[in-house]
């Protein structure tokens, strides 16, 4: 748990917050935080505000944190995209009268809640509204977790809720989410109400109940080629096909995977340690963590050959030649075909 959320709990709020980052699940787990702390039940219908700075100017944000609580204390003020802090350009020609803010930030109201949502990696720390804005305002960093932080939210939820987790189940967890956040604590839920009455959760639990993802099966369709396992791959790709997976989209997929992998197996060479190469693909880093350990099993160039040969398949997918379920499945037999021959 985040320790601004431990305050917030506490009832120790401040009059300004400011919530910075993309990821998902700690940007409305805070947003829900505020609302059940600051306000009791009817008064979400009166004293709550939940605004878009892309849509209305921050002057009439400052008006509504400035009005007075109807029939309660307090009053909460969310105010969304806050691009004018940032680098970023606005869709919407809304002119902004920052005084205004910058007034307000000097001496805030002591009866309502202004909290800043920014769904961004980072403000524009050059501008002088920035600065005020981080130095008066409670800042949550809603950044996406490493995988050991990732563990510890995971673990974190579970001691919370009085059960049981062992560290195998929550890595494959973690393994059959992406790495990623939202969806983790999204799983998590579903298999907390599933074993809430054993109060134990098992890999054969989470193998079971966790929803992969397109992206998810891929990667698994590759480990079962790496294993030399084509029978275990060609069941995931008719599994696919049988939930109607489009065959094209299938191969956009598995050309990005062998891409990432080539990728990886240059900047390795080159010396980058696995969280460079992921700062500088732009990749999640546990996706890259795993990434690295397939693409030891491939040589430069039977990446190469995979790369060229799906871009084959991809061209005659479009222009209508052939029949698309076979050209994947005899892609497939070509990759164990080539591996074979290199062991």
């Amino acid at each position: 748990m985040l320790p601004e959320w431990k305050q917030i709990r506490s009832k120790k709020i401040t009059p300004v917050y400011l919530i910075i980052g993309t990821e998902d699940y700690i940007i409305n787990e805070t947003k829900q935080l505020l609302i059940d702390n600051i306000l009791d039940g009817e008064e979400v219908e009166f004293n709550y505000a939940n605004l878009d700075l892309e849509e209305m100017p921050i002057e009439a944000v400052v008006q509504e944190a400035e009005s007075m609580p109807f029939f309660g204390d307090k009053r909460l003020v969310m105010a969304n995209n806050p691009l004018f802090l940032t680098t970023e350009k606005s869709k919407n020609k809304v002119e902004h009268d920052t005084a205004k803010l910058e007034a307000y930030l000097n001496e805030p109201v002591d009866y309502s809640v202004l909290c800043f949502v920014a769904r961004v990696e980072k403000l524009d720390e050059r501008k002088k509204l920035t600065k005020l804005l981080k130095k008066t305002a409670t800042v949550i960093e809603a950044k996406r977790p490493n995988e050991n932080e990732l563990k510890k939210w995971i673990e974190a939820k579970i001691s919370e809720n009085h059960m049981q987790m062992s560290q195998t189940a929550i890595t494959r967890l973690i393994e059959l989410t992406s790495g990623q956040l939202t969806t983790a604590m999204n799983e998590l839920q579903k298999l907390m109400l599933y074993c809430f009455d054993t109060k134990e959760i098992t890999v054969q639990d989470v193998e079971s109940l966790v929803v992969r993802s397109l992206e998810q099966n891929i990667f698994l369709l590759l480990d079962k080629m790496i294993a030399m396992d084509i029978g275990g791959a060609l069941r995931i790709y008719y599994d696919l096909l049988k939930q109607k997976e489009e065959p094209i989209k299938i191969l956009a997929l598995i050309s990005s995977q062998f891409r990432l992998l080539n990728q990886l197996k240059l900047l390795e060479q080159q010396g980058y340690s696995q969280q460079q190469a992921a700062t500088k693909l732009k990749v999640h880093p546990f996706r890259v963590k795993l990434a690295s350990k397939q693409a030891k099993n491939f040589s430069e160039r039977q990446l190469n050959q995979a790369l060229k040969r799906l871009a084959e398949i991809d061209f005659e997918m479009k222009t209508g030649f052939g029949d698309k379920e076979q050209k994947l499945e005899w892609f497939l037999f070509e990759l164990q075909d080539n591996r074979q021959k290199s062991v």
